[in-house]
């Protein structure tokens, strides 16, 4: 619900309520979703056991932390009853942190506070199981020093409701979700200022979906669709109350996707995944208001924006071809070509005059929308060798990704984009060109175990042949781990090259993006666990107190604090954790 990403995704989710994060990399498969270039990123929360004897039984697990990074506290506790064919589950959350700690001081205003609650009821069916759940979020004071404003409230509320079983000869599974969201961010209360301006917003989500997969043609097919809805309502006020705008005012963004999809062995050797998909994204935004008097614009960037078409509907075409071939029972290769599509956002379409909102990229950059863009679509092709055998496994997949139209704020010259004093960046179509690689590699050796992971991307502008914003350099992960009884250690290095690919414009002052020195950094990481109803996780991170910038960090917006306004916000210095989790 913020034009400037502070409530990514997984800020509504709890660790101790997910089983697993999947990254899906390289050739996606169509039924990883839709309306996205790269990879995919599946967050699963945990689903309830049921109590396999008769009567009730009852468990209760109870987590709690500290991380020295920035003082921060959080307890968790989950408690299920469970019969045979019902699970009633509440869990809870509190985490609170202070600011963040760096080698030379600390970073003002990045704090939070953060609670949340949710209960479930999940139900054994004849041929698969219900799962329903109502919960609700609240966060305060959440500092956010590389934007323009801090969220000082997001309330969140949801309803889910998910059945998975048998259906005939294949498998189905349903959902269908609500989420409210109200968030109010300002640029005063946390910053120490007496008068600013504040922005309430607020997101309304209702999402259908159906995936259903039976075996067929040797393989298994699946067939699927979705549906999101999302209604956005942005503005800005003084911190007297007056009315100044509307960022975006009765904005909405409608997806239906349609997919098919075919997994399986074609012959000796040779496995594929071929899938279509089809997503469908309408989008839509009302007049846009300004002044005191809270009028409708019709002079300035507001009374060009609202004489504009605002209705906007874009119809991809995606699919994808994953080929693996194994020449023996430890050599795999793998040959992908694929065609991904996404639709413009409502910010990179509506942001009718220059703000500091950019979805997030804390660049300090003032961008503007355009209506006329185009959806970008991104042909890859990947070549993936991959080895593996008793003790250990090798994968090295290389990769080019061809996108037209893609979407990048270009400088604008004065007066040419917008009738304020202000050089916006606006969002333009270019054509990209993406290649790189990606590695992983690990070692097991009974106690001893080791793993790296390297990557590396180059990314290039073709319209003006300057290298591509906010590109990551080439970064590589070590990591060693010896078992012994109850307990683990690991140690792990994290390494970036210095980055020096970066984007220039002119003029100088808009999107003049800085270098990044390389770094490595150390890291120790300890689990102690006796049995499954213990768990004890303690660590130290950046081990040598090593003063780092991540390239893709952001920059610092708020005075008053131990790193300068302008400058890239640091790596959190050394600190240690600890967190237990205690099932009862």
């Amino acid at each position: 619900a913020c034009p400037n990403h502070m409530d990514p995704p997984l800020h509504y989710a709890t660790p101790a309520d997910i089983e697993s994060i999947t990254l899906v990399a390289g050739a996606t498969p169509v039924s990883a979703g839709g309306d996205s270039l790269g990879a995919s990123v599946s967050a699963r929360a945990a689903l309830a056991t049921f109590n396999d004897e008769e009567g009730w039984k009852t468990s209760t697990r109870l987590n709690t932390g500290f991380s020295g990074a920035n003082d921060s506290r959080d307890l968790g506790a989950t408690v299920n009853a469970a019969s045979r064919d019902t699970v009633l589950t509440y869990s809870g959350s509190h985490a609170e942190a202070g600011n963040l700690r760096y080698p030379g001081g600390r970073a003002r205003d990045t704090g939070f506070d953060s609670t949340r609650h949710k209960i479930t009821i999940s139900r054994a069916t004849t041929d698969g199981r219900l799962d329903a759940s109502i919960g609700q979020h609240r966060t305060r004071d959440a500092g956010t020093p590389a934007l323009p404003m801090d969220m000082i409230k997001d309330d969140a509320d949801w309803v889910n409701m998910a059945w998975a079983g048998k259906v005939g000869n294949g498998g189905l599974k349903l959902r269908a979700y609500w989420h409210d969201i109200d968030h109010l961010m300002d640029n005063y209360s946390l910053r120490g200022l007496l008068a600013g301006m504040y922005a309430p917003a607020e997101s309304r989500d209702v999402g259908l979906s159906a995936a259903f997969e039976q075996a067929h043609w040797g393989g298994k097919a699946r067939y699927g669709a979705e549906w999101l809805a999302n209604n956005f309502n942005a503005a800005q006020w003084t911190s007297a109350g007056v009315f100044s705008s509307d960022i975006l005012r009765n904005a909405t963004r409608n997806r239906l996707g349609l997919f098919g999809e075919w997994e399986g062995k074609m012959s000796a050797g040779w496995r594929a995944n071929l899938g279509l998909r089809s997503d469908t994204v309408r989008m839509d935004t009302g007049l846009v208001r300004s002044g005191a008097a809270m009028a409708v614009a019709t002079a300035g960037d507001g009374g060009v924006f609202n004489a504009l078409i605002h209705k906007k509907v874009d119809h991809a075409w995606d699919w994808n071809a994953l080929l693996q071939y194994t020449t023996n029972t430890s050599l795999d290769y793998e040959l992908g070509l694929t065609r991904k599509t996404r639709a413009p956002s409502l910010l990179e379409r509506y942001e009718w005059t220059p703000l500091n909102a950019s979805a997030g990229q804390a660049d300090n950059n003032r961008y503007l929308g355009n209506t006329e863009l185009k959806p970008e679509v991104a042909h890859t092709l990947s070549a993936a060798l991959r080895q593996h055998g008793e003790g250990g496994a090798f994968k090295a997949t290389l990769f080019y990704q061809r996108v037209n139209d893609y979407v990048v704020g270009t400088p604008c010259a004065p007066g040419a984009c917008s009738v304020t004093a202000f050089t916006p960046l606006r969002y333009e179509n270019h054509d990209a060109r993406l290649y790189g690689l990606d590695s992983t590699w690990n070692l097991d050796t009974g106690p001893w175990s080791l793993a790296a992971v390297l990557s590396y991307v180059r990314g290039r502008n073709l319209d003006s042949n300057t290298d591509l914003y906010r590109i990551a350099p080439l970064r590589l992960t070590l990591r060693t781990a010896h078992s012994a009884g109850a307990w683990s250690n690991t140690l792990i290095a994290r390494l970036a090259a210095r980055q020096d690919k970066i984007a220039h414009y002119a003029p100088a002052a808009l999107n003049d993006e800085k270098t990044t020195p390389g770094f490595a950094v150390v890291d120790w990481r300890a689990q102690w666990r006796p049995d499954k109803s213990v768990k004890l996780n303690i660590g130290i991170d950046n081990v040598f107190d090593k003063l780092y910038y991540d390239h893709l960090g952001g920059i610092n917006q708020v005075a008053g604090s131990d790193i300068p306004v302008n400058a890239r916000l640091p790596g959190a210095g050394r600190f240690a954790f600890v967190q237990l989790e205690w099932i009862l």
